[in-house]
């Protein structure tokens, strides 16, 4: 029997350094049924940081939040301020891997005391309004403690709108490939909407994998690292089209747009070193790219960045 791939969601992972209010104005013209910030302090917020406040929380109309902490209360202060702000979708970060935010038992940590992420979960749950929607993001394992299906089982006793899980164990960080069997094997125990993430890098990487696992959705992450046209292409898949290809004008001009746009956005900074990623990414794989690359890091000027990617037309 052939897969259906109809109603099946693109969803945009909350990404630190990069999935910024400027680079998320980019991917939104490429339609995505959902994007997050990057993932929001629990910490900061209650602090009143400066920076979450006002620019991590800077928002387009289909973003959604994802916020890490552990401290119960915390966690839901920072979820009431975040609903307030009209935010119609707050996720739960359990599954970051990075050291700096598991050593506090924060993000993939949690996965490790059980108890204590479902009574999270439940304080959120009960706390917020009956029209946002409340999920979570988990990997399969951290530590010796590796039962995601009870995270399944937890969103779906509390109903949550989604639970997504990277296949990869904290330990594995980005190296290895993700197991979708075992997302498979949530998906097949819940009856609530899951996500798969980990290694979807081309349109038919993710129709593979859903058809492995039978997941409702994929959430992106590096897979749209210079290619957010990677979204389309998946859609077009969904919906049975011929995959477009990109030329090296089509990147470049994105590349430009997007410096225009970080111009834009951040005019409480005179230049924002951010943009020297992005620009790198958009010209993975060109000729010269080597040398253009280094002349970009060494550039904090956004009308010389301009120059130097136009010569690629």
């Amino acid at each position: 029997m052939k897969e259906n791939f109809s109603g099946k969601k693109i969803y945009i992972a909350p990404i630190a350094g990069v999935t910024d209010y400027s680079f998320r104005r980019i991917l939104k013209e490429f339609g995505p049924h959902l994007m997050f910030t990057e993932m929001v302090s629990s910490n900061a917020v209650t602090q009143a940081n400066k920076k979450t406040c006002d620019i991590m929380l800077k928002l387009h109309d289909i973003d959604g939040v994802q916020i890490f902490g552990k401290d119960i209360d915390i966690m839901l202060k920072t979820a009431k301020y975040v609903e307030s702000l009209g935010v119609k979708h707050i996720d739960v970060n359990m599954g970051c891997p990075m050291p700096k935010i598991t050593k506090n038992g924060y993000g993939a940590a949690l996965l490790s005391d059980p108890e204590h992420a479902k009574k999270l979960m439940y304080t959120l749950k009960e706390n917020l309004k009956e029209e946002t929607n409340l999920s979570l993001k988990i990997r399969i394992g951290y530590g010796g403690n590796r039962n995601p299906i009870f995270f399944a089982k937890l969103a779906e006793e509390l109903k949550l709108s989604h639970i997504t899980i990277h296949g990869r164990t904290r330990e594995q960080m980005y190296t290895g490939f993700a197991d979708w069997t075992v997302i498979r094997d949530m998906k097949e125990a819940v009856s609530i909407p899951v996500i798969g993430n980990g290694d979807i890098f081309t349109a038919q990487d993710a129709i593979d994998k859903i058809t492995l696992s039978g997941v409702d959705g994929v959430m992106l992450a590096r897979g749209i690292f210079g290619n957010p046209w990677l979204i389309g292409q998946i859609r077009d898949a969904f919906e049975g089209r011929e995959v477009r290809e990109i030329s090296q004008g089509d990147r470049v001009d994105l590349a430009l747009k997007h410096i225009n746009y970080l111009k834009e956005d951040r005019e409480d900074r005179e230049f924002c070193y951010e943009i020297r990623k992005h620009l790198c990414w958009y010209i993975k794989g060109m000729k010269h790219a080597s040398r253009i690359k280094d002349e970009i890091n060494k550039t904090d000027n956004y009308d010389r960045l301009y120059e130097i990617m136009s010569t690629l037309k």
